[in-house]
């Protein structure tokens, strides 16, 4: 299992660093420096995979590999302006991913505390709502960056609002999705498979339950 874990971070690091290459012999300074933040950020899974500190899901490595791959390529091939739907597809892949992290959370909250308890019923009010403030926090950061640097990540109201709605409905969805996955399947194997007792032992010693 956790040669597959690995395949998925190597293979989505070298579909980076791919980007990064066309990027640099492009001169595209934007898309070049947003390829080295995707490749820090998934250096952070790839060292929890290694240290074995904790251990995601493959689908959510695959999520996070695809959703930062995704986003580089559309730098890259210039469709976030020539092609209307593939930010929406970005902002939705990234949506998914953002809820079954957050799922994972409140999954390892659920088995881990002894007072802590979240009712099945509040789980996708719960996702959607981490969703919805990821996206708040990344519009902030595009406008942000736009004003400082001059770069044209936000394209109006309009497009302002087919990102919102694009996560909105990512985030109901995987809401959806997980509260069904949370009634029925085990989720103290889910979280043993984590490898995430270290974690949970810190926090307990810095927020006794």
């Amino acid at each position: 299992m956790k040669r597959m874990h690995m395949a998925i971070v190597v293979g989505s690091m070298l579909g980076l660093v791919a980007m990064l290459v066309l990027s640099v012999l492009a001169g595209d300074s934007y898309a070049y420096n947003t390829e080295l933040a995707s490749l820090l950020l998934l250096a952070i899974p790839a060292w929890c995979l290694v240290r074995e500190t904790v251990v995601l899901p493959w689908p959510i490595l695959l999520g996070i590999g695809l959703s930062l791959f995704l986003h580089s390529l559309g730098l890259v091939t210039g469709w976030y302006h020539t092609t209307g739907w593939w930010d929406g597809l970005t902002h939705f892949v990234s949506g998914i991913t953002v809820a079954a992290l957050a799922a994972v959370v409140l999954i390892v909250v659920i088995v881990s505390s002894k007072k802590i308890r979240v009712p099945v019923s509040w789980v996708p009010f719960l996702i959607l709502t981490a969703v919805l403030t990821m996206e708040a926090t990344w519009e902030i950061l595009e406008f942000s960056i736009d004003a400082i640097t001059g770069t044209v990540m936000q394209h109006g109201l309009a497009d302002t609002m087919e990102d919102i709605m694009a996560n909105t409905a990512s985030g109901i969805i995987a809401g959806l999705g997980f509260a069904l996955y949370i009634s029925r399947a085990s989720l103290r194997e889910l979280v043993d498979g984590m490898r995430v007792g270290r974690v949970v032992a810190w926090a307990r010693r810095r927020f006794p339950d």
